[in-house]
């Protein structure tokens, strides 16, 4: 059996990508495939960029105006909603903890799918850690949350991908709850 590329774009709106579960061997073209995949993955590694090392002050941004950020159960519709709960997220480290804190982020089994002309899907895996004080951190510990992570991303006018919907599906939690997952959403 030879295997042959398919021909189909995937920025066209192609839904059966070389990714999919039912049809392993077939393959997408490289280009396209890749094109897509560094996109999303772009997307996704600048917007945790942004929360480590920015507190999230401008993920908002990140997002399609009626976009929605999902941590388990906590759902935050819209950008405006987004940035209130990294302003949160940010006095609240500093309120309970009353300490610098280090994030990271890291992603992982990332894969793409296209879903339109002008929207695709992002599945992978997130590992989020967590400690007190400045990099280095002395003291390593677990993750405090490994969650599969569901996005569906639209492109923007100017060409570039945003976030329709981010969420975080929690599959492991460590000792320390996510402020993420810790805020009371009925308040």
């Amino acid at each position: 059996m030879e295997l042959r590329p398919r021909r189909r774009s995937l920025l066209r709106g192609d839904r059966n990508l070389g990714l999919s579960r039912h049809r392993p061997t077939e393959m997408a073209p490289a280009s396209d495939g890749l094109l897509l995949w560094h996109g999303l993955y772009d997307l996704e590694v600048r917007y945790w960029y942004e929360v480590d090392c920015n507190g999230g002050a401008d993920a908002a941004g990140f997002y399609t105006p009626d976009g929605v950020l999902a941590v388990g159960d906590n759902e935050f519709r819209g950008s405006e909603r987004i940035q209130d709960f990294y302003a949160w997220r940010g006095r609240r480290g500093i309120e309970t903890v009353r300490s610098l804190r280090t994030t990271r982020h890291l992603i992982s089994n990332f894969w793409v799918e296209a879903a339109g002309e002008r929207e695709a899907k992002a599945f992978g895996v997130i590992s989020f850690y967590d400690g007190s004080g400045r990099a280095p951190v002395s003291e390593s510990n677990p993750p405090v949350l490994i969650a599969d992570l569901l996005n569906i991303c639209v492109r923007d006018e100017d060409g570039g991908w945003r976030f329709k919907s981010h969420r975080l599906r929690p599959v492991f939690m460590g000792a320390e709850v996510p402020l993420s997952m810790a805020v009371d959403l009925t308040r």
